[in-house]
């Protein structure tokens, strides 16, 4: 018998911004670039892969780091168990040094206990059972709205940004040990991307892609729901009041058609990849 082991991640990555800050982008690009010539040792033992900076109104700026760890074991293992809580601890830490370097002060870390953690992990989705999936494409105006993506630049064309939607019926979630049915008719529930490209530190850019905002629901007032049922993020609200409800007579009748969605931590449509099930697969709701 041939025991297979599980890969975990080596590497992590993370970005760190802060914006609105009152000084003007000059001043904030002189200041990092005397950072990155000393290697940036406050980042230790992350490293920066790249960085940038933004000019805003009234002589304010805001700046982004990509920054990328090689993992220990145990991080490993704590990433692969604890994703959102891993995540949020590294980014408030480093979002901490990062103000405590522009004398702004830090702002407190609330650290959940470990059975609050354990709790979360429990309750944590793994798979979305769909049916009758349907993709609508519109193009909206985004002008004045912070960037929601970060470091990541959205792409314009004549001023309006174009925006994808993965629409289709909840008819499960799926758990680490347990699976929330829900009863016809089943509530539409809609994924939400936005086109971006990645921007390098020499101001070049590289692939496009849909970058995830967020899940909405067809009835606002039922957004709330979401977060109970452990569906995070919810998309921005600057943008959720943007959205046309055309988006939603897009579909048609629910039909006998069902899918699966597995990696619900991913931040790219490419890799929140969908399958279609049929009634024989091991994944089709009984």
């Amino acid at each position: 018998m041939v025991l297979k082991m599980r890969k975990f991640q080596k590497t992590y990555e993370l970005t760190v911004s802060l914006e609105h800050l009152p000084i003007q982008e000059t001043k904030l690009q002189q200041m990092v670039l005397e950072w990155e010539e000393f290697g940036f040792p406050f980042w230790n033992p992350f490293q920066v892969f790249d960085w940038k900076t933004k000019p805003e109104p009234l002589s304010h700026s805001s700046f982004s780091f990509v920054l990328f760890q090689n993992l220990t074991f145990l991080e490993s293992i704590t990433y692969y168990l604890f994703p959102t809580w891993f995540t949020k601890q590294k980014l408030n830490h480093l979002t901490n040094i990062l103000r405590e370097k522009l004398g702004i002060g830090t702002r407190p870390i609330q650290n959940p206990s470990i059975l609050k953690t354990i709790t979360r992990w429990w309750k944590e989705p793994v798979k979305l059972y769909l049916g009758n999936l349907e993709i609508v494409q519109t193009r909206m105006e985004m002008s004045g709205i912070q960037n929601p993506t970060g470091f990541r630049h959205i792409q314009f064309h004549s001023g309006e940004s174009q925006i994808l939607f993965r629409i289709g019926y909840l008819k499960a979630i799926q758990y680490r040990f347990s699976l929330k049915k829900f009863k016809a008719p089943f509530p539409k529930l809609a994924e939400c991307y936005i086109k971006t490209r990645d921007s390098h530190m020499d101001k070049s850019f590289g692939r496009v892609y849909d970058s995830f905002l967020g899940y909405l629901l067809e009835t606002t007032s039922d957004e709330y729901l979401l977060e109970y049922f452990g569906l995070r993020p919810l998309v921005p609200n600057s943008i959720r009041e943007l959205i046309p409800i055309e988006i939603w007579n897009q579909t048609t009748p629910l039909q006998n058609s069902d899918w699966v969605l597995t990696n619900l931590n991913a931040e790219e449509l490419q890799f929140r990849t969908v399958y279609q099930v049929s009634t024989f697969s091991p994944h089709h709701l009984k």
